[in-house]
């Protein structure tokens, strides 16, 4: 049985939401401003919190920006669903918050469960992507292995100090550290050393137009490929600017830019919206298109034994951006590699 959160200072407000939700089977919990939310959420991990904006102690935004701030509860959904704060702009701060659904009283009772059920079963489908992205890459042995050497050389105390949490690849940090250490490898060893960056072009208007939620589902999903499509040798990672990263040691130039092509290819035209996750969305018609057709800019380099002498994580890293900022020139999806932009000139 599903649960939920209902937080308004409204006692009337309260009593209807409660009865709306137990006739739909599910166990509520109620707080009468934001502080008892914050607790409540705490304490009892619900699967939705519905937040009223208007309350006294702590009003919802301040709630929502607690809740999403909490380790603990960051990843429960939460729905806004206010009479005072009405405006376009009012909207945009819940969401920017980190709100999934921002709706006004009065409202429709069976609308408000439907969007509420189709938030949680969107919300259940992402923690089981998410999960399933984290076993892969602890499955791997190479990552449990490099896992353990960096806690224990290392006194950063977070979870997973070398790990995305959203995706399961290496988080730049830590990525950066890798880089550093394969330039050493196959410098010492003479072998060559590609590296590709991957930059999504419509991220920012997904979510935008269809919520963070999403986004993250979207993510998740490229991941998730790329865990399962690369070689065991090749090293990957997401930066916080959303950037993929594939390093590949034992990849010359050409291997290099047809490995590249490839995970472009397939991110571009991977259908990332299975039914299950349609039926949570309902997006218009207009969006599908965007939706089902990413623009994906790749940008890669590659360098030789002799050229590794002279590199650091951060020379390499300001080639590949390099190479990634002509690919944005272009108005499609398109790999660039570094010796094509030499040939050009």
């Amino acid at each position: 049985m599903p649960s939920i959160l209902i937080a308004d200072d409204n006692e009337e407000m309260l009593e209807t939401l409660e009865r709306i939700f137990e006739l739909y089977e599910f166990d509520v919990f109620k707080a009468k401003n934001g502080q008892e939310a914050v607790e409540l959420a705490e304490k009892e991990e619900p699967d939705l919190i519905i937040l009223d904006a208007k309350m006294p102690v702590m009003d919802g935004f301040e709630a929502c920006k607690v809740i999403k701030e909490n380790r603990k509860t960051r990843d429960i959904p939460v729905v806004f669903l206010t009479a005072n704060y009405i405006q376009p702009t009012d909207r945009v701060t819940g969401l920017q918050l980190g709100a999934d659904d921002y709706m006004l009283k009065p409202f429709n009772s069976k609308e408000l469960v439907a969007r509420v059920k189709s938030i949680i079963k969107r919300n259940d489908i992402l923690r089981m992507l998410k999960d399933e992205n984290h076993r892969l890459a602890i499955a791997n042995k190479k990552i449990q292995k490099e896992l353990k050497a960096f806690i224990e050389h290392s006194q950063v105390a977070s979870e997973n100090p070398m790990i995305d949490q959203l995706t399961g690849l290496y988080n730049f940090k830590f990525f950066k550290v890798r880089l550093k250490e394969e330039i050493q490898i196959s410098g010492r060893y003479g072998r060559d050393l590609s590296l590709a960056v991957i930059h999504i072009e419509q991220m920012d208007r997904l979510n935008e137009a269809l919520g963070h939620q999403l986004g993250n589902y979207i993510l998740m999903k490229m991941a998730n490929f790329l865990l399962t499509k690369t070689r065991k040798a090749d090293i990957l990672a997401r930066s916080g600017e959303g950037l993929f990263y594939v390093l590949m040691p034992h990849t010359d130039q050409e291997g290099a830019f047809i490995e590249a092509e490839r995970i472009r290819v397939v991110l571009s035209t991977t259908d990332y919206l299975d039914q299950d996750i349609l039926e949570t969305l309902h997006p218009g018609k207009r969006k599908l298109p965007e939706l089902q057709n990413l623009v994906v800019k790749v940008g890669v380099v590659s360098v030789t034994p002799d050229e590794l002498k002279e590199q650091t994580e951060e020379s390499l890293l300001q080639r590949v951006h390099h190479c990634l900022d002509v690919a944005k020139e272009k108005n499609f999806s398109v790999t660039i590699a570094e010796n094509k932009i030499k040939k050009e000139k």
